[in-house]
């Protein structure tokens, strides 16, 4: 799996990432660059810390974070006995945190992207852009709206 470097950061700075080797490609190569950002992470990467750490940083309760990314309460226990999130709980983890990444340098901080997204928006059908967070569909219109205020069209 692959996740952005500042996401893994976002999401907590304790998380370990692999790094890769970058080989220089050939000039001339029909192959295209690759990704810089992007880092492999393993399956043991995202530790259930790391989750607790990005709900206390995003100042909604835990259950509620599970809820969005779609963790039984009772799978949580059981992650939190193994210490690491499954891969497909990982990636919902992910985009959770890259969204609010995204909203951290829209709003230029942690306490008012985390405010932003716990308010109820009218251009998201009257939900709160936390809520939406659920889906890719979800997490694709509120990184949109996110392009929209940092470019001032409100309408």
């Amino acid at each position: 799996m692959k996740a952005c470097r500042s996401t893994l950061a976002t999401l907590a700075p304790t998380v370990a990432e692999r790094r890769t080797a970058y080989r220089a490609r050939a000039r001339g190569s029909a192959s295209p660059p690759s990704p810089g950002p992007l880092v492999d992470i393993d399956d043991r990467t995202i530790t259930f810390a790391a989750f607790a750490a990005l709900a206390a940083r995003m100042g909604v309760a835990m259950e509620t974070l599970l809820g969005v990314v779609g963790i039984a309460a009772r799978t949580a226990a059981r992650r939190k006995a193994e210490r690491f999130l499954k891969p497909d709980e990982a990636d919902r983890v992910l985009r959770v945190a890259r969204v609010f990444e995204e909203a951290a340098r829209v709003f230029g901080g942690h306490a008012k992207a985390a405010a932003w997204l716990r308010a109820r928006h009218p251009l998201l059908g009257g939900a709160a852009p936390f809520e939406l967070l659920g889906s890719d569909a979800g997490a694709k219109a509120v990184s949109d709206e996110l392009v929209r205020i940092e470019h001032g069209d409100f309408v």
